[in-house]
């Protein structure tokens, strides 16, 4: 039982939300609930068309985006045929924590509680603003006010028909809001982004002393010292000369404030001469240490405490980094191809750090270059240049990152070196989403012979900016230690879907630790698989914990006779080759079958095991189930299923309960 699923992984995903449904409707109706299952449906298409699709992982404010934002949006119909939908949303989240599904990067329990009685108390409201409704679902509830069948195609189009004509009321005002509003988000599901690997970070009073030694925070906290009180600017609203040399010389820019070219002086006559000052200045606007009143640059009071903490005012400076003058350096005279780049570095940059971000190796700058001119050709119609003019821009818009990535290394981003790259970023470049010439150009430029290299990688402080960037924006980035309080069950589950081997074992380690080490902390993990309602799961759980053990074998055959655990090792070991399935004993055999069974019921729902059975013979199939049914496997509710699934799917012989005549014998 997975709880994520990539979005074309559409049946995979559909199997399981079954399952889900089908399993939190019997718990509830144990604990004398009724469910609606299509409310289900919603709150689980809802999590899985999301920017990071776990289905599992809530929070506070996705409660309140799911009642008081989605469905309104989205669900046509009146509030009185959906007043029960906060407490099926309440029986849901209450079963992933029992089962041990729920993520434990969510919100506890008791604040979703909370959420959901708070965000209930306003769904119906919510639900009946039509302010509140996405374009199909206005027309919808038009139509259904006046009678029409949303499911008659021919009743529809002969209602827009009338609304073409005028002939249909609406409040044009509250259609003008939802299309200025879909105009700005596109009225769609938000596109899912790609996973993050875990990753590892120094303690944040590491970091702290790091940010502390980088030029950008001496530059900024200076800056605010020289403000002081205010200083006076030109009415164009820049630094007056005077005190632009100051700065210079103060901040060390880098600015050249009078340059010689052959046998001629070029003497700066503004402030707006020196793109670096011009730059500081404009940054530290952004992070509001310094504004503009009345034509003085003054500081900003209130955030004198964003200067005081190094670590916070890097963060704030690395977030308000991406501007246009960060590749043209405001030149307006500028390579066109340069103020293309910084019309769309607000965009490329993040996906260049998102790229380099968790990566294990430094990354071939020429790899990057070649995504970022995709970008600017996706961005801009550039089909029209000739061959030359492509290449030529191609290497400009080269030598305009490679510039970037010598500021973001002078602001302590990244790491430039020089070496041969990993083989890794040449062996993937046939699943790479680059054109045939694109990848010819990388094979040749990361060529084993092709000898060193620029390289990139981001720094410790860097990864922790991005981190928290990934995290703002609804993304899911692991963050290797973060589980080491969480419960046993929700920690492994969520290892076995998003963690490699390595972050896995070290999070178990880190777990096992906090919890008396392995002989008091094992246990604990081997009930949570135990207790783990979910059969595909449980065998997820116990992989990733085994591949930690020092010797994998013998730890899964000191399980073979556990009464939970044994059909999960046992088909474990055959897997790892470690055991013949002539080793195997006539009971420990049938459970393991029995176990594969139940794993096709789970992935594949009743028609994956109807399908399974379908390719063996009538009467063997029936002796086959009779046996898998009285084999003992441990997963009563799962063969319970499955003897349902046999009495429909496998019917008995045709002259089943039909008495013989016996035959007469012969003289």
């Amino acid at each position: 039982m997975r709880t994520y699923f990539e979005p074309e992984d559409i049946d995979a995903f559909e199997s399981a939300k079954a399952l889900l449904i089908r399993r939190c409707g019997v718990w509830a109706k144990g604990a004398g609930f009724e469910l609606r299952p299509v409310v289900l449906e919603e709150a689980l298409d809802f999590r899985h068309h999301s920017v990071d699709g776990r289905l599992a992982y809530w929070t506070s404010g996705l409660v309140e985006e799911y009642l008081l934002v989605y469905l309104p949006r989205t669900l046509s119909a009146t509030a009185e045929d959906t007043a029960d939908v906060p407490e099926n949303l309440r029986l849901l989240v209450r079963y992933l924590h029992v089962s041990g599904l729920a993520d434990p990067t969510g919100d506890p329990l008791a604040d979703l509680d909370a959420a959901i009685t708070k965000a209930g108390s306003g769904f119906a409201v919510a639900m009946s603003d039509e302010r509140n409704f996405g374009l199909a679902k206005f027309w919808t509830m038009n139509a259904l006010r006046r009678g029409v069948d949303p499911t008659d195609n021919a009743a529809m189009n002969g209602f827009l028909d009338d609304v073409r004509a005028g002939r249909v009321d609406y409040d044009q005002g509250v259609l003008d809001e939802i299309a200025a509003r879909y105009v700005l988000d596109g009225g769609g599901s938000p596109e899912r982004a790609v996973n993050q690997l875990p990753v590892s970070l120094l303690p944040d009073t590491d970091l702290a002393a790091v940010a502390e030694e980088t030029p950008v925070v001496a530059q900024l906290r200076r800056l605010a010292d020289w403000v002081g009180d205010g200083r006076a600017l030109t009415q164009t609203g820049n630094l007056t000369l005077a005190d632009a040399r100051e700065l210079v010389a103060l901040l060390d820019t880098g600015d050249e404030l009078d340059r010689t070219i052959g046998d001629r002086v070029h003497r700066t006559r503004s402030s707006a001469d020196l793109p670096a000052l011009a730059q500081l200045i404009e940054l530290a606007k952004r992070i509001r240490i310094v504004r503009v009143v009345k034509n003085r640059l003054v500081r900003v009071a209130k955030n004198a405490r964003l200067l005081r903490d190094g670590l916070a005012l890097w963060t704030a400076a690395f977030d308000a980094l991406p501007s246009p003058e960060l590749v043209t350096r405001g030149n307006p005279w500028a390579f066109e191809h340069t103020h293309l780049l910084g019309e769309l570095i607000k965009d490329v940059l993040p996906d260049v750090l998102n790229t380099l971000y968790g990566l294990p190796e430094p990354t071939p700058v020429v790899r990057l270059a070649e995504s970022v001119w995709l970008s600017l050709t996706e961005g801009f119609y550039l089909e029209e240049l000739d061959e030359r003019t492509e290449k030529t821009w191609r290497t400009g818009v080269a030598a305009d990152l490679h510039r970037v990535f010598l500021t973001l290394a002078e602001f302590g981003v990244v790491e430039l070196t020089t070496g041969v790259p990993d083989p890794i970023y040449r062996a993937d470049l046939e699943v790479a989403p680059f054109s045939p010439d694109t990848r010819d150009r990388l094979r040749s430029a990361l060529a084993p012979g092709a000898g060193p290299m620029e390289l990139v990688s981001l720094t410790a402080l860097a990864t922790r900016a991005v981190r928290g960037q990934l995290v703002a924006a609804g993304r899911y980035a692991p963050l290797v230690g973060e589980l080491a309080e969480a419960e046993p069950a929700p920690m492994l589950g969520l290892l076995s879907e998003h963690y490699t081997s390595e972050a896995a074992e070290e999070e178990i380690a880190g777990w096992l630790a906090a919890h008396g080490g392995r002989e008091r902390g094992l246990p604990l993990l081997l009930d949570a698989i135990r207790g783990c309602p979910f059969r595909t799961r449980a065998a997820a759980m116990l992989e990733v914990l085994s591949s930690t053990a020092p010797d994998r074998s013998a730890f899964l055959r000191d399980l073979r006779q556990d009464r939970q655990l044994g059909p999960i090792a046992t088909n474990l070991l055959v897997e790892d080759g470690e055991l013949a399935m002539d080793e195997l004993g006539s009971e420990e055999a049938l459970r393991g079958m029995a176990e594969q069974f139940v794993g096709l019921l789970e992935i594949g729902g009743p028609d994956g095991v109807a399908d399974a059975l379908g390719e063996i013979p009538r009467g063997e199939a029936r002796d086959l189930i009779a046996s898998l049914t009285a084999s003992g496997h441990p997963d009563e509710t799962a063969m319970a299923e499955l003897r349902e699934l046999f009495a429909v799917r496998v019917p008995a012989h045709p002259l089943a309960g039909v008495s013989r005549k016996r035959p007469r014998r012969r003289r």
